[in-house]
């Protein structure tokens, strides 16, 4: 009997493309022996053991893969390698994916353009003149390079949807109960989110099936399209979101109305999107100082200024002051789950300008939209659009707390409208 290696030809493809691509360090390191191998026991199973068997896959090297690297970006663990699998990954070897490589990313996950890790630049395959974004950049250009359907990645503070939007690609944050973050190499225990990118919702939902998440299935409903009702926050409106972003997220908004999709506008408590975006970042600093201790107390460690000096402002942040804004986040938190008595989603853009240019600063203000399904542990999605045939725009679509699978089916529908 001729076995038809359909993975085999995935991972023949996969390093093919890798020669085209090696200057863009989206990739920082392969195993063609080991993906080879496990591709045709793939195709040589008569019965395939799930939806992602033989499918290829890359991950963000501060997750745990056996045998890979397992360095976060970081030059001083520049030798670091993984002695087993991280839990999703054992999930997804024994459900037959197959890892062939290891994604760029920025040092220790801080940062918002993957150009600090000691690998380099990651070069955004959509156009090379604008940043893919951070820190899982690596993870979006991987699938926007066409080199894989499935990039696993972690968002902090926006990690996983930002490079979604700048690439052109879809991006998952979960619920935080969705996935443990025991095992990373933390940049803060309290926000790490292992997330998702791929080229399409119905992928990234083959894969949340795969995980099997043992959270409350009482959240796992499924409304019809014409009940659902969607929040627009008043607070965007106010002028920090480009006028080109506005005004094509407007146009996505007219659309989704006409499908039938009830929209209303609101303010949303007492959300203050920069300020709020700016309390996270001191905490992700804060506890990043204790996570990474070892970097920043050993003055000859092989990490960047930028690092050591925002981990160091971290760690001088009085105690009583991080208790207050831990405080003020947790009222947030519990404000913005009521909104879901109400409404089934949260509408906005993902970032308040579109993918930037290399050579420019990155925005201060990148993660002001994203922050809010961090604050909240609210599961959240980016997914791209183009309008006029220039740069990708993006809306993120957020829902309430471990309604992951509502949020992906609904998505699926709003994917259609903007295509």
């Amino acid at each position: 009997m001729n076995v038809i290696q359909k993975s085999v030809s995935k991972v023949k493809k996969f390093f093919n493309q890798l020669k085209t691509y090696s200057s863009h360090n989206i990739i920082i390191y392969s195993n063609y022996k080991n993906a080879f191998d496990d591709a045709i026991k793939s195709d040589e199973r008569v019965q395939k053991i799930s939806e992602i068997d033989g499918e290829i896959f890359t991950v963000k090297p501060n997750i745990k893969v056996k045998n890979f690297p397992y360095n976060a970006g970081i030059k001083e663990l520049e030798n670091s390698v993984a002695k087993n699998d991280d839990p999703i990954i054992n999930t997804i070897k024994q459900s037959g994916g197959i890892i062939v490589g290891s994604t760029n990313m920025d040092e220790a996950a801080f940062g918002g353009d993957t150009s600090s890790s000691f690998y380099g630049r990651c070069i955004n395959p959509i156009n090379n003149k604008l940043s893919v974004g951070g820190s899982s950049g690596g993870s979006a250009a991987a699938i926007a390079s066409g080199m894989v359907n499935f990039s696993i990645g972690t968002d902090t503070m926006g990690s996983v949807r930002i490079p979604a939007s700048y690439s052109g690609v879809v991006g998952f944050k979960p619920s935080s109960a969705i996935n443990s973050n025991k095992h990373l190499i933390l940049l803060s225990q309290t926000y790490d989110t292992i997330g998702f990118h791929s080229n399409n919702i119905n992928n990234i939902i083959c894969l949340f099936n795969i995980i099997k998440p043992k959270i409350n299935q009482n959240y796992f409903y499924i409304k019809p399209i014409r009940q659902i009702k969607c929040l627009v926050p008043d607070q965007i409106f106010n002028g920090e979101i480009n006028s080109d972003v506005m005004s094509v997220f407007k146009e996505a908004l007219l659309k989704i109305e006409k499908n039938g999709i009830n929209i209303e506008y609101a303010n949303l408590f007492n959300w203050k999107p920069n300020y709020h975006r700016k309390a996270l970042l001191k905490v992700v600093e804060n506890e990043g100082s204790y996570n990474l201790k070892k970097l920043i107390n050993n003055k000859n460690s092989k990490i960047s200024d930028n690092l050591r000096n925002n981990l160091l402002f971290g760690k001088s942040i009085d105690n009583q002051e991080i208790k207050k804004i831990r405080l003020e986040l947790e009222n947030l938190k519990n404000q913005i789950k009521t909104i879901f008595r109400d409404f089934d989603m949260i509408l906005m853009p993902t970032t308040p300008q579109n993918s930037f240019n290399i050579n420019d600063t990155p925005p201060v203000n990148q993660a002001n939209l994203t922050s809010l399904a961090n604050i909240a542990d609210l599961p959240a999605i980016s997914l791209p659009y183009k309008h006029g045939g220039k740069r990708f725009h993006s809306l993120q679509i957020i829902a309430a707390q471990q309604n992951d699978l509502f949020l992906l089916k609904t998505s699926s529908f709003f994917e259609k409208i903007l295509q």
